[in-house]
């Protein structure tokens, strides 16, 4: 069985926001069930220690969040959250989870938050003072690439810049605020559901080599962009996670992209992908 880095689950498909760069899904607004994400752990954990809190939705909205990072801490899992940031005001004890190695706050969406910017920028970096003192894990602020950034981003990151000095790393349109915590200006994509520039059918992926993705009804698909599951490689409620692993579709999706083909539609139409290429 492919022994993959990580994997990405949804623990909820809905989303308090509604941004224009992300896509919208259109599945059955769902969570899991604590049994559901125990379930999903059991199987992941002799795999990899590594998930990632994130495919569509607002991992916060989870009601029974804080017992789900306790199961995450019980199973000594290493969890990276992708969040908004709306809510983390609301977690006073995140910061104390061991299992939380990473917070990547996704600060491009400014433009469709509704309250006051600088109480939103002051919230999160409440918190980042906070985990780094309680916390060895890391955090990461994303905004879009500089030259885009519109008059709430610019508020923001002054706001960042009045508490940390930017100190350029190697890696491109990067920065280091503190010894654990960082600032990226990410590239704009287009989701592949959303898509319509099809190539060719060849190129490869670091998808289902590296990493799967569990969609909130148990739905497993090859990487986080696929929110709609379009490659459906089976469902971990119903099945095990090494039989899903070894399904002739997974192989051959992991085949194709050792040999250079791009096996699947989506994979086609994928612009994202065109990075590992």
């Amino acid at each position: 069985m492919n022994k993959i880095k990580r994997v990405y689950i949804e623990i909820t498909n809905k989303c308090n926001l509604r941004c224009s760069f992300c896509a919208f899904h259109h599945r059955p607004f769902r969570k899991m069930t604590l049994n559901e994400f125990e379930q999903c752990i059991n199987q992941i954990r002799s795999i990899t220690p590594y998930i990632y809190l994130h495919v569509q939705g607002e991992p916060l909205l989870h009601p029974q969040f804080e017992g789900i990072m306790n199961l995450c801490d019980q199973y000594e899992m290493q969890v990276q959250l992708v969040t908004n940031g709306t809510f983390i005001h609301q977690y006073p004890k995140l910061a104390s989870h061991p299992s939380l190695r990473k917070i990547s706050f996704s600060l491009h969406s400014l433009d469709y938050q509704t309250i006051n910017t600088q109480e939103y920028i002051q919230h999160i970096l409440e918190f980042v003072n906070q985990y780094i003192e309680s916390n060895v894990g890391y955090v990461e602020l994303r905004f879009w690439v500089s030259d885009h950034l519109n008059e709430k981003a610019t508020f923001a990151l002054n706001l960042v810049k009045e508490m940390y000095t930017l100190k350029e790393t190697s890696k491109p349109n990067s920065y280091k605020l503190d010894e654990r915590i960082f600032l990226h200006f990410e590239k704009e994509f287009v989701w592949p559901s959303n898509s319509n520039n099809i190539s060719k059918d060849c190129g490869t992926c670091r998808g289902a080599k590296d990493m799967i993705a569990i969609l909130a009804d148990g739905c497993v698909v090859p990487c986080c962009l696929d929110c709609e599951g379009a490659i459906q490689l089976g469902n971990i409620f119903t099945q095990s996670l090494v039989e899903i692993m070894n399904s002739p579709r997974y192989l051959n999706i992991i085949k194709g992209f050792n040999e250079n083909k791009l096996i699947e539609p989506l994979c086609v139409n994928c612009e994202y992908r065109k990075r590992f290429d």
